[in-house]
Formats: structure tokens, C-alpha cells, sequence
């Protein structure tokens, strides 16, 4: 890589950054290239991206991002993974990590706070916006039967009741 390409690559993966919430740093060592295919297909299922690149221009990158934070993670084959969803980022690379133990997560951060691995782990533990998203239009539908059932329960008595007290 030339001089102009690495500084290119440095300003586009700056700004990529800048505009993404979440970003998780993990060692590759070990992983075979179709391990790696693998694992961005994973990550990229998650509407996330994994990269991996040259340190020195990876911690270049980070500077002025709220990521910055992570530059002390950067050392040995580091890869990372990032977007604005970090609970599907952090199931993907959780996932991954259980199937294959060359995959290490180091840490992450998330708007500007640093995570640990347990951290992230938690995060890979919570429901996907997409899940919570189907509980919430399920309890919103649940509670319109509701109502619909007692409304159409309370007419039927009042109609029952009439009926009643004109025969009498």
C-alpha cells in the first residue's frame, strides 16, 4: 500500500467511524480464510461490518472518533466489527467465538464507554430491536382484542339485561 492509498484508507475508515455507535476489537489468530468468509458473512447478516486492518492505520483511524478509547486493544492481528446495532454485532461475534475459539474478543466500546468482554456478552444476551419490535405490536394488539372483547362482552349483557327486564 502506498503512502496516498494508506492515508485514504485511514480518512474513509475515520469518518466511517465517526457516524457508527458501536465497534467491537477481537484477535484472529488461528482462523482459516474460510473461517473469516464465515465470520463476515455472520457479521454482515447483522447489518455490521468486520475488518480487518494494519494496526498503526487502524489506531490512525480511531483518532477524533468516540472509539479512540480502544487504541491500547490494537496490538497482534486485531480485526473489528462495527455499526449502530450493537446488540447484533455482539451476538455475531459472540456466536462465532463459541463455534470457533480462535476468534478472541477483546473489548469494545459504545458511544464513547469502553466494554469488556462481559459487557459485550450481555449485550449478545438481549433481544434484537427486531424481536423487541414484534413484543411491542404483539402487546399493542393484545391489549385492542382486549378492549374489543369487553366492549362487545359488556354490550351483549346490556342487551341480555333489556331483554330481560321486558319480558318481566
Amino acid at each position: 500500500m502506498q503512502k496516498a492509498e494508506k492515508q485514504e484508507f485511514v480518512k474513509n475508515f475515520n469518518e466511517t467511524l465517526k457516524n457508527k455507535d458501536f465497534l467491537v476489537v477481537a484477535h484472529y489468530k488461528g482462523l482459516t480464510v474460510s473461517d473469516i468468509s464465515s465470520l463476515r458473512q455472520k457479521i454482515k447478516s447483522a447489518n455490521s461490518i468486520f475488518r480487518v486492518s494494519k494496526n498503526t492505520l487502524a489506531k490512525r483511524a480511531l483518532k477524533d472518533t468516540s472509539f479512540e478509547v480502544l487504541d491500547k486493544l490494537f496490538v497482534g492481528p486485531t480485526s473489528v466489527a462495527y455499526s449502530d446495532d450493537p446488540v447484533s454485532t455482539s451476538k455475531a461475534m459472540v456466536d462465532f467465538a463459541k463455534e470457533n475459539e480462535n476468534l478472541k474478543i477483546l473489548g469494545g466500546a459504545m458511544s464513547g464507554k469502553e466494554l469488556n468482554i462481559d459487557e459485550i456478552k450481555k449485550l449478545a444476551s438481549l433481544p434484537s430491536m427486531e424481536n423487541l419490535r414484534a413484543k411491542i405490536i404483539g402487546l399493542l394488539s393484545a391489549s385492542q382484542r382486549s378492549l374489543m372483547g369487553a366492549l362487545q362482552a359488556n354490550q351483549s349483557n346490556l342487551i341480555r339485561l333489556v331483554i330481560n327486564n321486558n319480558k318481566s
